[in-house]
């Protein structure tokens, strides 16, 4: 299976409902809060293109944000990228 990796803020309601989402799916994940670090939202925005949080990677590769999360879980297709049948 994947390794999950989501880069978050505690205070962001996208954040807290891609964990709530992964926990209910029965996924593990790795949880990096990078609330008052620019320098690595810096990096992450950078390197993604992407400017908001979270960041959901799957192996090191830009699932995307919560969104791309939700539209990948409701269609079956988050199971399929993770292995799962």
């Amino acid at each position: 299976m994947k390794k999950i990796t989501l880069y978050t803020w505690p205070t962001c309601p996208y954040c807290n409902r891609a964990k709530q989402d992964l926990e209910k799916a029965g996924y593990e994940y790795n949880d990096i809060n990078i609330y008052g670090n620019d320098e690595m939202k810096q990096k992450l925005t950078d390197a993604t293109g992407q400017s908001t949080v979270p960041y959901i990677f799957l192996d090191n590769k830009l699932l995307g944000g919560y969104n791309d999360l939700h539209n990948a879980m409701t269609t079956g297709r988050f199971d399929e990228m993770m292995g799962r049948e």
